[in-house]
């Protein structure tokens, strides 16, 4: 068992663990500034999904690349609270903006870090440290903190919602693995680009998927809104094509349906997740229950790894390790 698939299987603890540990923790805001997230990487996506949430629910929220914060975007940092996320709390783009920002708050899983001791004020997530090159229990337990504290502040509270979206991921684990593994293996030809598409949380499932899948089995993966897919690139339909299609039920299940269809009835072959299956040539679907639109990402991300640890196998890779990038990036 490789390490990665090791630490996708401690997630359910610890997206638990990380609810639990935080059952007394509020999101300090200065409520006359709007919210500003930045991260890199699956930290980043994190990001993106909580400012997402916070905007639907009426806040005022937006997520930015550490980098191009860092280069290009420090002196607007006084209008907004700033928090930066960080599973290692290391890295470098991260670490130099909460250097230079002594306001900025933190999200991260690992006190005694650069950013935890830089920040005013520190979040943690309860994942246990995590040695894979890739991200997993860091990114769903990064996202349950955020979900869980933002919405204390916007909605409705999502503890209940976030805890049995660990059930549903201790469930797949333990008893569908290997169906869902099986049928991406045989569908999805690893050598080949791949695209990853949905809409409102379900960008953020694919943004992370795609990079899951590029730094595990190296594929060409891209991802993109189904909408962002009909400006232009559905061209690519005109060539051997294959995606994910992440479907929670929400505000625009019925347009994912129609994208998932055309996109068959085009001859693409579509790995359709969501609650209800969807049956029609060229699809092969994927049904889990997605519990919450906004938490659902947490839930989908896991059929990605899923597919990781299957299409590392089918290239004769082992998911989690790499030859040119290391856990913490550590260079600009």
């Amino acid at each position: 068992m490789s390490l990665f698939y090791q630490e996708v299987l401690e997630q359910p603890k610890a997206i638990k663990d990380t609810i639990h540990g935080n059952t007394d923790v509020e999101l300090s805001l200065d409520s006359t500034k709007p919210i500003l997230f930045s991260g890199m990487g699956s930290s980043l996506a994190a990001c993106q999904l909580v400012a997402l949430y916070m905007n639907r629910y009426g806040g005022m929220a937006q997520a930015v690349d550490s980098s191009e914060l860092l280069h290009y975007q420090m002196e607007m940092l006084d209008h907004y609270n700033v928090f930066l996320s960080s599973q290692s709390g290391e890295s470098i783009e991260t670490k130099e903006v909460a250097n230079k920002h002594k306001r900025a708050k933190a999200f991260t899983n690992s006190p005694g870090s650069s950013i935890a001791n830089a920040a005013s004020e520190t979040y943690f997530t309860k994942a246990t440290p995590e040695e894979a090159i890739a991200s997993s229990k860091s990114f769903t337990t990064m996202v349950s903190l955020l979900l869980y504290l933002s919405s204390k502040k916007f909605g409705e509270p999502l503890e209940e919602e976030i805890l049995q979206a660990a059930n549903v991921i201790e469930e797949v684990l333990e008893s569908r693995f290997e169906e869902i593994g099986e049928l991406i293996s045989k569908t999805i030809d690893p050598n080949q680009p791949l695209l990853l598409i949905g809409r409102g949380p379900s960008v953020i499932t694919a943004e992370q998927g795609g990079l899951t899948l590029k730094e595990t089995a190296r594929i060409f993966s891209e991802s993109l809104s189904s909408a962002q897919f009909r400006h232009g690139p559905f061209e690519l339909l005109k060539e051997p094509f294959q995606c994910f299609l992440f479907n929670p039920f929400g505000e625009t299940y019925e347009l994912n349906i129609e994208m998932a269809k055309e996109i068959a009835r085009l001859g693409g072959k579509v790995i359709y997740v969501s609650d209800e299956p969807l049956v029609a040539e060229n699809i092969e679907s994927i049904q889990l229950n997605s519990i919450d639109e906004f938490v659902s990402p947490i839930i989908y991300s896991c059929v990605v790894q899923i597919a990781a640890i299957k299409l590392c196998e089918k290239k004769g890779l082992v998911a989690g390790e790499a030859s040119l990038i290391s856990k913490v990036t550590g260079k600009q």
